[in-house]
């Protein structure tokens, strides 16, 4: 996790139940505390689907130059695929349950393309019994506390699971960066290429290809900020690009800027 290192946080991070394990991938605290009363951190997309919960103030967030947007109290958010801006309150406390890849479609069997870069209040996609976790989990910032009000739901969710586990949904539970050969893939899964893509985009939002490259270049930019000094090319080369232009082409796209402009102390970057 990598911060602004003028504001003082406190991160903390727990696995779930092992019997959530194929759909839950962890549950996570943040809490930021600044000097100021909103304070801005530049945001790339990350490969994951997650459910926040705000029990303090709420962020701001702005995509690609629109309005500034106020995330619900608890707030689904599909994958990202546009770099954004996010105004962090004085007193910020996130809760957040992310969901291994595929998982959430699994659980409440709605196609992951109804929420790419969309911040939907959770109660009207997931009904009231998310509104009573939401009222539960503000009532206490016991993160302990948090994970239990969370995975009480969970199980209840599990005994309504209809979606059978498929060997798609084992391949995506070990994608990386390294291993997005189309044909292999979907070789593994035991689907056609084109199945596999369709099946793929259900349940992540996105084509396996841009989920790739989403992959590549989140490693890409944790290594940049660990070796801030480091010629692009050499990233470039160590996180599997051709050349230093293929990774140009995906900073553009998911900072909206290039390299010497994008402001590494001010990102949010895990």
């Amino acid at each position: 996790m990598y911060l602004n290192l003028a504001m003082i946080f406190t991160y903390l991070e727990s696995p779930s139940h092992p019997a959530l394990q194929p759909f839950i991938k962890a549950f996570w605290y943040i809490r930021i505390k600044s000097e100021t009363p909103l304070s801005p951190l530049n945001a790339i997309p990350i490969p994951e689907q997650c459910l926040y919960f705000y029990p303090k103030a709420k962020p701001q967030s702005l995509f690609s130059g629109e309005k500034f947007i106020v995330a619900p109290s608890a707030t689904l958010f599909g994958q990202g695929t546009l770099p954004a801006q996010l105004m962090v309150p004085q007193d910020y406390l996130m809760f957040k349950i992310i969901f291994q890849p595929g998982g959430f479609f699994r659980l409440f069997n709605m196609p992951m393309t109804l929420f790419v870069d969309n911040l939907e209040d959770s109660e009207a996609v997931l009904g009231k019994e998310i509104s009573d976790v939401r009222d539960q989990i503000e009532q206490t910032e016991d993160f302990a506390k948090m994970v239990r009000i969370a995975e009480s739901y969970l199980f209840q969710q599990l005994k309504q699971v209809k979606t059978a586990e498929l060997p798609l949904d084992r391949v995506l539970l070990q994608l990386t960066s390294e291993n997005q050969n189309l044909d292999k893939l979907a070789h593994l899964a035991c689907l056609s290429s084109r199945q596999f893509e369709r099946k793929f985009l259900e349940r992540l939002g996105v084509s396996p290809k841009f989920y790739g490259r989403l992959l590549r270049f989140n490693a890409a930019m944790k290594g940049r900020m660990k070796r801030p000094q480091e010629p692009l090319m050499k990233i470039a080369h160590d996180y599997g690009y051709y050349d230093h232009n293929h990774l140009l082409r995906d900073f553009k796209q998911f900072t909206g800027t290039v390299p010497t402009r994008y402001d590494l102390e001010s990102s949010l970057i895990y």
